[in-house]
C-alpha cells in the first residue's frame, strides 16, 4: 500500500487564523491589565510573557535575525548575491509583504522553512529583526521543506529535479539511478494505452482517487509509490519525465551556468546538444562552443526560440566543414586514382 504523503495546506493549518484567535487575544491583554494595575514590579516577568503569547497568537512575531538559522537540507541551494539584492531592494521600497516561516530549533532560536532570501536580504538592509509565522517541528522537516518551496517558491528546474530524486529515494524503495527508466517506461506504457490524460486528471483528486486511478492504468507496486509520490506533490509525471529529469543528466558546465547565473531550464537542454559527438569534434571544442553560446544567450536574453536558431547556425558550421572536407578528399582521391591506372 502507497504511503500517502500530508498536502500542504494541512502542514500549515492553524499557523495564521487570526480570527480564531481574538477571543483568546483579549482574555491574555485584560490579564496585562490587571496585573499592571497590582502595580507589583516582580511581575514584569510574568506580563512579559503574556505579551509575547499574545504576539505568537496574532499569528506573526517579530524575530531577531541573528536568532535564524538557514535549514541545511532545503531544496533551494543556490542562492545568488544578485538575487538577494533584489530582493533587498524590494524589501526596502515595499516593505515586508510576506512573513517567513520558521520552526523551533535549540534552545531560542528558529530554523527557515519558508523565506530564506527574504532573511538573507533583511540582513543585507541591517534588520534587526523579521516578522515571521512560528510553526511546530514537523515530522518530517525535509518533505516539508519540499512541500514549502514547491508551494511558495520559484526553484530553478535543476534543484526541483534534484529535491524531488531525493524525495522519491527517500519514500520509495528505488535507487537514484532506476528513477528516469522507471518513470520513461511507464510512462511509455500509458502513452501506447492512450491514457495520458487521464494520468493528468489525477493531480486533482483525492489520494485514495490517485491510488484508485493508478491501479486502473495498470501502474502498480512499487512504480505506483513512485507516481504516488509525484502526484500528491502537485507534480504531474509526464512533465517530470520531459522537464525536470533532463537537468541531472546536464553537462556540469550548464549545471553551474543555471545556479549562478540564472539560466534557464529549456535554454540548458537546447544548449546541452552541442555535444563533441553531435559535432564531431574533441570534447574541448565542444565546450568552448557551448561555453561561448551560454555567453551568448545569457548577455543578449535570448528566447529559447533563438537559442535553438544559433545553435543550429554552430552546428551547420561544423557540418559544412566536415562536407567541405569530405569534398576535397574526395579530389585528392579522384586524382590518386588517374594517377594509378
Amino acid at each position: 500500500m502507497a504511503r500517502a504523503l500530508p498536502t500542504i495546506n494541512k502542514k500549515f493549518e492553524g499557523a495564521v487564523q487570526k480570527t480564531e484567535q481574538e477571543k483568546k487575544i483579549a482574555e491574555l491583554q485584560a490579564e496585562v491589565e490587571q496585573l499592571r494595575a497590582a502595580s507589583a514590579p516582580q511581575l514584569e516577568v510574568e506580563i512579559e510573557k503574556l505579551r509575547t503569547q499574545i504576539q505568537q497568537s496574532s499569528g506573526e512575531v517579530e524575530i531577531d535575525v541573528n536568532l535564524i538559522e538557514p535549514n541545511p537540507n532545503q531544496p533551494r541551494q543556490t542562492i545568488t548575491g544578485a538575487s538577494i539584492q533584489n530582493k533587498a531592494r524590494l524589501l526596502k521600497k515595499h516593505g515586508q509583504i510576506t512573513s517567513v516561516i520558521l520552526v523551533p530549533h535549540q534552545g531560542n532560536r528558529y530554523m527557515l522553512l519558508d523565506g530564506q532570501l527574504r532573511w538573507e536580504a533583511a540582513r543585507v538592509l541591517g534588520w534587526k529583526t523579521i516578522r515571521a509565522v512560528i510553526v511546530p517541528q514537523p515530522q518530517d522537516l525535509e518533505q516539508s521543506s519540499l512541500l514549502t518551496f514547491l508551494g511558495f517558491e520559484d526553484l530553478n528546474p535543476l534543484e526541483k529535479a534534484e529535491a524531488i530524486v531525493k524525495e522519491i529515494v527517500k519514500t520509495t524503495d528505488f535507487e537514484e539511478e532506476e528513477i528516469a527508466t522507471t518513470l520513461a517506461t511507464v510512462l511509455k506504457r500509458i502513452e501506447r494505452d492512450g491514457k495520458t490524460k487521464e494520468l493528468a486528471k489525477l493531480i486533482d483528486v483525492s489520494s485514495e482517487e490517485q491510488e484508485q486511478g493508478l491501479t486502473d492504468l495498470n501502474v502498480l507496486d512499487a512504480e505506483q509509490d513512485m507516481f504516488l509520490m509525484l502526484l500528491e506533490l502537485g507534480l504531474n509525471p509526464v512533465s517530470v519525465r520531459t522537464n525536470l529529469i533532463p537537468m541531472l543528466s546536464l553537462p556540469q558546465d550548464l549545471k553551474d551556468a543555471i545556479r549562478s547565473d540564472g539560466l534557464k531550464g529549456a535554454h540548458a537542454l537546447a544548449l546541452s546538444t552541442l555535444t563533441a559527438k553531435a559535432l564531431k569534434v574533441e570534447e574541448k571544442i565542444a565546450f568552448t562552443e557551448r561555453a561561448r553560446a551560454t555567453d551568448e544567450v545569457l548577455k543578449k536574453n535570448l528566447t529559447v526560440p533563438e537559442t535553438r536558431e544559433r545553435i543550429r547556425q554552430i552546428k551547420a558550421k561544423y557540418f559544412q566543414e566536415d562536407k567541405t572536407e569530405s569534398k576535397e578528399v574526395k579530389g585528392v582521391m579522384q586524382k590518386i586514382n588517374t594517377i594509378t591506372k
